[in-house]
């Protein structure tokens, strides 16, 4: 290879332009303390002066209290340090000082409005009826009270309350194929048992046999529930909660049918726990897949 083939490259660092990205770096483009001074003290090497001093330096560059000037190509690349009458007045944009009172008007005026909507937010809840609270609590990722001393009639007075109109009733029983038996509250167990009955009457036999000997089941919604059954209700007559086999996932026409129960009933929460048991259950034996 002969000596036409290669090319000489020279660098020119231009103290001027390295002041300017630093602050606008800085000030404008919100890089980060750590990025702007790892450029800084990248362009002020060479010295006898320690870590800590280049540092207070680089700082200096920053407030406008000094500069790195001219250029390496001549020679000229120097730091400039004023004194407090020397100091050229930095642009508004690059000025630390007028930046901090911004900041600082900026957050009382944030403040200030932030009082403002938890005045409004308190005043509001003073007129959100007591059922629907913990919804309104829930949402806005405050902790959930009572305000009828009890959880059990807080849900009374909630399902009470509820004036839509929705495609199923409140209570009942759910087959695994996604079949709906609407049952009036308190008749569960007296329905399972017709049911059980007049469907599997060898079973009914076994059932009341084991009941009365108390050495099985004790009725015929238990049998029902452990066959993978859902059972809707709620003992205060609040929003039903499901009770099913803990041993046996929703299948997926009653993880449909139960999403929608509570979407219309909008127990958002409770629909999505709909899904996310089942999820559970399948990263917690290792069968991950998506619904």
């Amino acid at each position: 290879m002969s000596m036409e083939q290669y090319k000489t490259i020279t660098f020119d660092i231009q103290g001027e332009f390295i002041v300017h990205l630093a602050r606008e770096w800085f000030f404008c483009e919100n890089k980060g303390y750590d990025k702007v001074m790892e450029l800084l003290l990248s362009c002020m090497e060479g010295t006898d002066q320690s870590e800590k001093e280049l540092k207070r330096l680089a700082e200096d560059v920053l407030l406008g209290r000094a500069a790195l000037l001219g250029s390496t190509r001549d020679g000229t690349y120097h730091m400039e340090i004023y004194e407090a009458d020397e100091q050229p007045e930095v642009p508004e944009q690059f000025d630390v000082f007028l930046t901090l009172e911004d900041t600082l008007r900026g957050l009382k005026d944030t403040k200030k409005k932030l009082d403002k909507m938890q005045e409004w937010y308190a005043v509001a809840m003073e007129y959100v009826p007591e059922y629907s609270r913990n919804d309104v609590l829930r949402k806005t990722g405050q902790p959930i009270e009572s305000r009828y001393g009890n959880s059990l009639l807080s849900g009374f007075m909630e399902r009470m309350m509820d004036e839509e109109e929705h495609t199923t009733e409140d209570y009942g029983w759910l087959e695994p194929n996604g079949t709906f038996h609407e049952v009036e509250w308190g008749k569960h167990q007296e329905w399972a048992t017709e049911y059980v009955k007049e469907n599997f009457p060898e079973e009914y036999e076994e059932i009341s046999m084991q009941s009365n000997t108390g050495t099985g089941l004790i009725g015929e919604g238990d049998w029902l529930v452990e066959r993978g059954w859902v059972l809707l209700h709620s003992p205060s007559q609040g929003i039903a909660q499901p009770t099913r086999n803990p041993v046996k996932r929703y299948t997926k026409a009653q993880q449909e049918f139960l999403y929608d129960y509570y979407m219309e009933r909008e127990k958002e929460s409770e629909a999505n726990a709909v899904y996310w048991d089942s999820a559970y259950e399948r990263r917690k034996h290792g069968k991950v897949q998506v619904l």
